[in-house]
């Protein structure tokens, strides 16, 4: 005769799922990249404990690479036991802002190539886009930026070109 096991008296050993381990810890180990690449004037923002700041910095110091991958790994420990949500917040903020300043400054590169390869149309659409007050000053900067690139010379223009569209750009 079988016996019937009644499941409710049995209950199943539920071992922590090896890759899923696997995986927060190796979050937990780009998160410690990500967070030694940012500034250490915003680690104050982390909310972490003032040992793992310390370790943070021992990080930044060192230049040897297998003690920095040790090191690492061993913040990554350290973080396992604390919340680490504010932590994220923080360098996901950074990674956004990065990108923002990073797509800023590619649209002023961007339209400052426009208006020295094109020229009257694109100037005309640019200040339909962005209006200033200086237009005489933005025509001679595109004007001496066009002559430098033709004698082959150091675009000293074509810098202050940049630094003028940057400021003006909306």
């Amino acid at each position: 005769m079988i016996d019937e096991f009644d499941d409710d008296n049995f209950p199943e050993y539920e071992r922590p799922n090896k890759s899923q381990m696997k995986r927060d810890a190796q979050a937990l180990l780009d998160l410690t990249r990500k967070m030694v690449e940012i500034s250490e004037a915003r680690w104050s923002e982390f909310a972490l404990p003032d040992d793992i700041i310390d370790e943070l910095h021992q990080l930044k110091d060192m230049n040897q690479f297998g003690a920095r991958k040790r090191q690492m790994k061993r913040i990554a420990k350290l973080l396992r036991h604390i919340d680490v949500s504010v932590a994220k917040q923080v360098v996901d903020t950074a990674g956004f802002e990065h990108r923002a300043s990073s797509a800023a400054f590619h649209r002023v590169e961007l339209w400052r190539d426009r208006l020295i390869a094109e020229g009257g149309d694109t100037l005309t659409e640019f200040l339909n886009q962005n209006p200033c007050d200086d237009v005489q000053y933005l025509s001679q900067l595109i004007r001496n930026a066009k002559q430098e690139l033709a004698k082959g010379k150091t675009s000293k223009s074509s810098k202050l070109l940049f630094k003028f569209l940057r400021d003006n750009l909306s």
